[in-house]
């Protein structure tokens, strides 16, 4: 409980005196004090104190308004009760829908930096748009001195946690406008500023608006926008985070490049290949994983015939490129296979060589061999 101007004191009663109390105490003390009866130095400034303050006391809805005030202002910059001005927002217009903001700027010189906090009054579309601004201006005009760039980092992080905070100064400039909307028969607008300032008020501040918030009489129902603040946030955090990216993409392009020139420095036989649906790569699965198997025409051991009508692949994979349609029963000869043995590479009549699935062999010869065949000498 504040008494910012004293008058509680002046009249030496407490927050919780009734209105009888507080007039019973005032004429005791105007009768002590009046100038006709008491002749010390300072009776008609004590007097005068003693008038001021019964004239706001002793009236319910004053006296709620200077209770609210004192909780918001204290006696250096308590303002004229009977004329509030309402406070606006950044562009200088009225809205009951405003925030404070700080925002932390640094603006880096060649030998020199700026340092500075601003607080803003804002609608939550122009806080959007004020943070980023402030971010942006930071990180592009705050690096051009070493203490900067270190007051920088220190300002985002600042800026970032004052979202959604500065509980004291979005009290004030709430309970303030609730007041000066009422006193402008704005009670509408008194009505949204007074619910949002409940937010920021602690128990006993709660009980003083809430008794406000009774003595007005909107004309419609009032509905409160939701004010993100880890949208505000976040928006703190985009342009860092986009001049992460930028420096840090071409680091990461350069090792990517140099580990790949390390691969093609190390294999030497990888080669390019372009599968059905145009894709293109660098394999070196083919010619590097296979476990060759030696060709020996004349070894009937390693011929195997296809269980199916099926594509013969240029490499072990049905994304590959098709050598050759096989015909179910065709003899085919086994020259190698993966390492799973999943596929198996063969040799087919023309003496290429391409990879069927181990599902689609079975070993042994299958429709005869013709004449003129690469994978045995027994060709009829």
């Amino acid at each position: 409980m504040k008494d910012a101007l004293e008058y509680y004191a002046v009249l030496e009663v407490n927050h919780l005196a009734s209105l009888d109390e507080i007039k019973l105490k005032y004429r005791d003390l105007a009768k002590h004090w009046h100038p006709d009866s008491n002749h010390a130095s300072d009776a008609m400034e004590h007097f005068q104190k003693l008038s001021v303050a019964y004239d706001v006391l002793k009236n319910d809805d004053t006296r709620l308004m200077y209770d609210l005030l004192s909780e918001i202002y204290d006696k250096s910059s308590f303002p004229d009760m009977k004329n509030l001005s309402i406070l606006k927002d950044k562009n200088g217009y009225e809205n009951p829908f405003v925030r404070v903001i700080r925002l932390r700027k640094i603006r880096g010189k060649i030998i020199s930096f700026l340092d500075e906090e601003e607080k803003l009054v804002l609608s939550y579309e122009q806080a959007k748009t004020e943070v980023l601004t402030a971010s942006l201006g930071n990180w592009l005009l705050g690096w051009w001195h070493i203490l900067a760039f270190l007051k920088n980092l220190q300002a985002i992080i600042a800026n970032v946690r004052n979202i959604g905070k500065n509980q004291s100064d979005n009290l004030l400039l709430l309970v303030h406008n609730g007041i000066a909307y009422h006193q402008e028969n704005k009670d509408n607008q008194a009505l949204s500023s007074l619910r949002q300032a409940l937010q920021y008020a602690d128990e006993y501040q709660t009980g003083l608006i809430n008794r406000f918030i009774k003595e007005l009489h909107p004309s419609a129902s009032v509905r409160i926008p939701v004010w993100h603040s880890g949208v505000l946030k976040i928006r703190q955090l985009i342009v860092p985070f986009l001049l992460a990216m930028i420096i840090c993409y071409p680091l990461a392009r350069g090792m990517g490049l140099r580990q790949y020139m390390k691969k093609e420095n190390a294999i030497t036989y990888f080669q390019k290949v372009k599968f059905n649906n145009g894709e293109e790569m660098l394999d070196d699965v083919v010619v590097s994983k296979i476990f060759s198997i030696p060709v020996n025409i004349a070894d009937p051991d390693k011929l195997y015939h296809l269980t199916e009508d099926r594509n013969i692949m240029y490499g072990p994979g049905e994304k590959f490129d098709v050598i050759a349609k096989g015909k179910q029963n065709q003899s085919v000869r086994i020259t190698g296979f993966t390492p799973d043995k999943s596929w198996y590479r063969v040799m087919i009549d023309t003496g290429e060589m391409g990879f069927v699935p181990l599902k689609s062999l079975q070993k042994g010869l299958g429709k005869p061999v013709p004449y003129g065949s690469k994978i045995t000498i027994s060709a009829e």
